[in-house]
Formats: C-alpha cells, sequence, structure tokens
C-alpha cells in the first residue's frame, strides 16, 4: 500500500511540474549508472529538491531539507518519500554534524542532492559555494554531478508565496570524478578544482539562461 501512495504522490508531483512549469530534463547520460554520486545544485527556489528529485528517478536520492518545509502532511509524505531528511535552522549551522549524517547516505550507497550555495538565492545571481560538496567527494570517492534547474526563481522565488507558471528545466552536467584528478594536486588543489568546475557550470547555463530571459 505504501509503494501505491508513493507513486500516485509521485505521479501527481510529476503532473504538476510537467502541466504548469513544463518540466524539462536533459543530460541524465553524464550521470554514472553505478556509483552514487552527489548531485551539486544550484539553489534558486524551494522548487529545487522536488525537481531534481524526480528527475533522478527511478534511483534513490538522499537530501537534508528544513523542517519548516514538512509541517503540511501532502509536503511532509512526498518529501520523506523521495528521501529527505527534516532538519531544524539551529542543525543547519552544524556543517561538521551535516557533513557526517550525508557522508553516511554515500556510504551506505545513496545519491546525495546537495546545494553548495547554502541557501536560496536573494536575487537570482549565483552565491559563492561552500567547500562541503567537495569535502565529501574526496572523502567519499563519489562522483560530483553539477545541476542546474533554470527557471526556478521566476517560478518561486523566496519573495513569492505562489508558484507562478514559468518552464523549469533541469539539467545533468559532466561528471566530476575524484579519483580522475591527477595524483600530484594537493588535497586542497582538488577541493578547489572540483568547486571551480561546478562553478563553470553554474555560470555557463546561468548565462545562456539570461540570453533567453534577460533581467532588468
Amino acid at each position: 500500500m505504501q509503494k501505491v501512495i508513493y507513486q500516485l504522490t509521485r505521479l501527481l508531483a510529476l503532473l504538476y511540474f510537467k502541466l504548469y512549469h513544463r518540466l524539462s530534463v536533459y543530460g541524465r547520460e553524464s550521470v554514472p549508472s553505478d556509483r552514487a554520486v552527489i548531485l551539486a545544485s544550484n539553489h534558486a527556489s524551494y522548487l529545487d529538491p522536488p525537481v531534481v528529485g524526480l528527475g533522478f528517478y527511478p534511483r534513490h536520492l538522499r537530501f537534508v531539507s528544513w523542517d519548516r518545509l514538512f509541517k503540511l502532511a501532502p509536503m511532509r509524505y512526498f518529501l520523506l518519500q523521495m528521501g529527505a531528511v527534516p532538519v531544524s535552522q539551529t542543525d543547519k549551522t552544524s556543517s561538521a554534524a551535516l557533513l557526517r549524517m550525508v557522508m553516511s547516505f554515500l556510504e551506505d550507497g545513496d545519491s546525495v542532492y546537495i546545494a553548495p550555495e547554502g541557501h536560496r538565492t536573494y536575487d537570482g545571481n549565483i552565491a559563492p559555494l561552500e567547500g562541503g560538496v567537495a569535502v565529501l567527494s574526496l572523502k567519499t570517492g563519489a562522483p560530483v554531478i553539477p545541476t542546474w534547474v533554470g527557471g526556478a526563481y521566476r517560478a518561486m522565488s523566496r519573495h513569492m508565496s505562489f508558484p507562478r507558471p514559468y518552464k523549469i528545466t533541469l539539467t545533468f552536467g559532466p561528471a566530476i570524478d575524484p579519483f580522475a584528478l591527477p595524483q600530484t594536486m594537493s588535497e586542497k588543489e582538488k577541493r578547489q578544482y572540483i568547486l571551480n568546475k561546478i562553478n563553470e557550470f553554474y555560470y555557463m547555463m546561468d548565462n545562456k539562461d539570461r540570453e533567453k530571459h534577460p533581467r532588468k
């Protein structure tokens, strides 16, 4: 019965994103199918995690999410079924504890969603990336997949209380495999390399988005 309810919930979410936001997914071939991966997504909206979760299906995805999102029963059930773990705003400040939690997901063979910017953008611009995603990749050997959710800021920025029917796209970028990095690089250089590659992908996708949708 639980699987039936989950599939129904996922189908309703998929219909919502397909019909209301005309969701399109690109680059699935970039995601290794035989290893747990880290989906390093930009963070423009509360819509980002469910979009990435739907685009990653049928593979299982784990992520931490603000416990405020779990207050409504339908959203709580959907997030839990999609692999979310609720954390309080206080817990979110303990980066070491969160890193250990996410590392345990990867060590158990589960792929994870991470937003390296740390929080939703205030103005639609890309925020500086935090280093945790690179540390996780190097410690666990999990490839990083730069992931871009386009259109989510227009659809539901942090300044909106209700989503608007703008098109959303999900794009998986080329995998960054920590095992493929030169052994001559120091750990610090490897961390910076991973962050730089994520940033390059984000800015490339952001520039494409700005060409289609110039901002005032």
